[in-house]
């Protein structure tokens, strides 16, 4: 490959990487529309439901059944459990919590990982990875600021969702190390999260206007999509290269809070955005 076609592809990655933050900002605040009409198992469920179609649009016909072949069934199955608990908590997280805030506190996830990977995958890591993550810790209680607001009981949420996420990475690593597909990978993931999210919406059915129901679709589109987007990214350039453009979910999730929602986040909010992207790049720089 040419130095031209490597800096092409290097460019088409960080683009779809930026696009897919972007969507996933753009999930997190429809969800938050919905949340004050319709119930969490509805809005779960329409993720999940309505991201097939895009997952099949993306594929191959002749391949939809090679989907689902895995030899990893037992840890396909847990780890699709997780981001269907992941996206029950930051449903609530933003029912309560300005989009800003909710995302930046589940952007500790990936510090977490780096806190996990000497007991769950037996890596080394380095003192200054450790600063990092304590940086990350300390960022989050400035946004949350916890015992100050009745909104700081709330911040458990996406907490939740962030510990939640550290797991969700562990056993994406063990399936790509194991020679699963990542396209395997988002299947079954998509699959057990309709399957168990459906009763639940069945459950607290709340009646649906149009407006909602095209909401609704546009929450599966829009999922679907980003996890497409990421897929593709990560086939043009390595992960770790990758990784801290994912933070423009961040920016995008103040923007959409600003457009939509006329949320402007206050100074220690802000402080708490930038201590938490630069603790991130320099965690990873630091594992480089």
């Amino acid at each position: 490959m040419t130095p031209a076609s490597d800096n092409a592809s290097w460019l088409r990655a960080v683009a779809l990487m930026v696009a897919a933050a972007g969507i996933f900002a753009m999930l997190d605040g429809l969800s938050k529309i919905l949340a004050t009409e319709q119930s969490v198992g509805q809005i779960v469920w329409a993720r999940y439901t309505f991201a097939i179609p895009v997952l099949l649009w993306a594929s191959p016909s002749a391949e939809w059944r090679a989907l689902f072949r895995t030899r990893q069934r037992r840890t396909q199955i847990i780890r699709g459990l997780i981001p269907l608990c992941i996206s029950i908590m930051m449903v609530l997280a933003v029912r309560y919590l300005p989009l800003a805030e909710a995302t930046v506190i589940l952007y500790l996830g990936p510090l977490l990982v780096v806190a996990l990977a000497p007991a769950l995958l037996s890596e080394t890591v380095r003192l200054s990875a450790w600063i990092g993550v304590g940086i990350g810790f300390l960022a989050v209680l400035i946004v949350a600021r916890p015992g100050l607001s009745e909104l700081s009981l709330y911040a458990l949420f996406p907490l939740a969702a962030a510990v939640l996420y550290s797991f969700f990475q562990i056993f994406t690593r063990k399936l790509g190390a194991a020679g699963e597909l990542p396209e395997t990978t988002l299947a079954w993931t998509l699959a057990i999260g309709t399957i168990v999210a459906t009763p639940m919406a069945v459950a607290a059915w709340e009646p649906l206007s149009g407006l909602n129901w095209l909401i609704m679709i546009a929450l599966g589109f829009t999922f679907g999509l980003a996890q497409i987007f990421t897929i593709r990214a990560f086939a043009l350039a390595p992960a770790n290269r990758l990784a801290p453009f994912s933070y423009a979910q961040i920016i995008g999730a103040v923007l959409f809070g600003i457009v939509v929602f006329g949320a402007v986040p206050d100074i220690w909010t802000v402080l708490g955005i930038g201590m938490i992207i630069g603790a991130g790049i320099y965690v990873m720089r630091s594992r480089a």
